[in-house]
């Protein structure tokens, strides 16, 4: 088999799963996504098996292929992989990184900080579902390029074979409570420390900033999807 068939149909997938139009539960049909992509069947199984692998899609006998529903334990353990490949890259994009990362990095934090103006003004404080799609893009392009900046093909091939980034961020995309004017300001200010010390070149620094952005990020999402459950628990109890 052509495996540039089966990565082009991984891609679309991974697509449509990133823009919500394969939520949890979705049915993938080989022969429907095979006629969309333009191929076989068989480049189409094997990426829906590449997303078995990762966790995201699972195999019901006698049924088909199911979007899974991130679980708390698979959220978890993401934010804890990420932890341990990301710091790291962060400090070897601070030996490499070029004054163009720089730059798009700069903009991207902008982009980041008109985001959160945008909350602020909503009597809510918190996010529009398409607030946090430009967000999420905004954190899925900041991560991307700290990855490419560190130059380890190793360490940039196990982040995105596990899609440890992104599919953090695709199950965030249902959920707009998440960000929050607090959220978006405290991100805001964490992002522009972390890149005074890229600039200054601070290896050491970039590894300890981006740790704690991430745990940071883990307690927060985790912290809600537990409040969000005990709510749901809650009414189906008065229920």
């Amino acid at each position: 088999m052509d495996r540039s068939l089966a990565e082009k149909s991984y891609r679309h997938i991974v697509r449509k799963l990133s823009r919500g139009e394969f939520p949890p539960g979705t049915q993938l049909v080989n022969r429907t996504l095979a006629s969309e992509i333009g191929v076989s069947v068989i480049p189409v199984r094997e990426a829906i098996q590449r997303l078995a692998s990762e966790g995201v899609v699972e195999h019901v006998p006698g049924a088909g292929a199911f979007v899974r529903e991130p679980s708390w334990r698979d959220l978890d353990e993401l934010y804890v992989l990420r932890d341990a490949l990301e710091s790291c890259a962060a400090e070897e994009a601070a030996l490499h990184i070029t004054a163009e990362q720089l730059d798009e990095l700069e903009r991207g934090l902008q982009e980041m900080q008109h985001i959160h103006a945008a909350i602020e003004e909503r009597r809510s404080k918190v996010a529009t579902p398409a607030l946090l799609n430009r967000w999420l893009d905004c954190e899925e392009d900041f991560h991307s390029i700290l990855v490419d900046a560190a130059r380890n093909r190793l360490l940039s091939k196990v982040i995105r074979d596990h899609r440890a980034i992104t599919r953090v961020f695709d199950a965030h995309r249902r959920d707009p409570s998440l960000l929050t004017a607090q959220v978006a300001e405290t991100t805001c200010r964490d992002r522009r420390r972390l890149l005074a010390a890229l600039r200054a070149r601070d290896a050491a620094l970039c590894r300890r900033l981006m740790s704690e952005h991430i745990k940071v990020g883990r307690k927060t999402v985790l912290n809600h999807l537990h409040r969000r459950r005990e709510i749901g628990r809650a009414s189906g109890d008065r229920a």
